[in-house]
């Protein structure tokens, strides 16, 4: 088949398609039908009395259309039954979780059009299910390990012969542990309720200003604990919004910056307006996010510590990153190896 009549035949749409198989169906038929008697009656096969006779004749040229027509629409119609069978056998595979089927079906355009669709449907439904075997795996390990660890200590704690800064130091680790799983099951809830909203609710004008100020004073503990220098560059402004689910924006961004920076080093939480949008900026001087890590930061579960052993279950992010999308806005990482990193939330002023 040469590029023109690829090209042409590509353009033929499927109505066009089939209205022509039909129209060539129907001539080839009349043709070799009129060939077929003419050779009949040119041997003598058809004698004169059979054509004069009004009722032989239509009969056996319905006959002879019928079995002939028949004959050629089985014959062009395998093409079109192979790619619906190719298409049916793709689905089965898709249906039996292969998702790594794709199709490339060749005919008119809706057939092009069809065979995108579908891989793109597959290439999907292969992402969803790498994240959800990654959510059970993850999910899995975080709520065993605090579960394990409690076990471990309520057996040690059986022991009578336990001093009793033993006994106050093994009890701490099960109250934090406990902690722990509470804190892992709340936000698992959290993340599936918000990912199950469409549309935002419960939206009220509130000063953001004011409740970054209310968030780092929650905060101040930990921030003196570990002699941090905090500048705060925010002014009074009114958003329309969620305010229970923006306040937990801020407290995870806030709390991760306190969490990552060392002892002595700063934060800086600064607003920016943006013509019709307001950017909040948390920047500390920690030791920064590798460059592979940064695009999988607001996975869930995902904690660049491989080992685990920072506190948290890689949720946080997951869920300011949802918060921030039903808002209407975006959040960005920019951060460098040694040079600190800055998370940036940008909300519409009006919603």
């Amino acid at each position: 088949m040469s590029k023109w009549s690829r090209k042409l035949h590509s353009r033929i749409s499927l109505p066009i398609y089939f209205s022509l198989a039909v129209f060539f169906i129907f001539l080839i038929t009349v043709s070799i039908t009129g060939t077929l008697f003419f050779i009949a009656h040119f041997f003598g096969l058809i004698n004169n009395e059979i054509g004069q006779d009004g009722v032989y004749l239509p009969i056996v040229l319905l006959i002879s259309c019928a079995i002939i027509g028949t004959t050629i629409s089985a014959m062009t119609s395998r093409k079109m039954v192979k790619t619906i069978r190719t298409f049916i056998e793709g689905t089965a595979r898709l249906a039996k979780g292969d998702f790594s089927i794709r199709l490339e079906l060749e005919g008119p355009p809706e057939f092009k059009v069809l065979s995108e669709n579908f891989n793109k449907m597959a290439e999907e439904l292969g992402g969803i299910e790498i994240l959800r075997k990654d959510f059970i795996n993850n999910f899995s390990h975080e709520f065993k390990t605090p579960i394990v660890s409690i076990k471990g200590f309520a057996e040690v704690l059986k022991h009578d012969d336990l001093s009793k800064e033993e006994r106050d130091e093994y009890l701490d680790i099960v109250i934090e542990e406990s902690a722990r799983l509470a804190s892992l099951a709340s936000n698992v809830l959290v993340l599936s309720k918000i990912e199950a909203q469409n549309i935002l609710t419960d939206k009220d004008r509130f000063n953001i200003g004011e409740q970054l100020r209310q968030c780092v004073l929650l905060l101040a503990a930990k921030i003196d604990k570990k002699q941090l220098s905090l500048d705060v560059h925010v002014q009074d402004r009114e958003i329309s919004g969620n305010k229970e689910l923006l306040n937990q924006v801020w407290l995870n961004l806030l709390d991760n910056a306190v969490k990552f920076t060392p002892e002595g080093g700063s934060i800086l939480i600064e607003m920016k307006k943006k013509e019709d949008r307001l950017a909040i900026l948390f920047q500390d001087s920690g030791p920064g996010i590798e460059p592979d890590a940064i695009p999988r930061i607001f996975d869930k579960f995902y904690q660049q510590d491989a080992s685990h052993s920072t506190a948290g279950n890689g949720l946080g992010l997951s869920i300011a990153h949802q918060i921030v999308e039903l808002h209407g806005g975006t959040i960005t990482c920019d951060s460098s190896l040694n040079q600190g990193t800055t998370f940036t939330v940008t909300l519409p002023l009006s919603m």
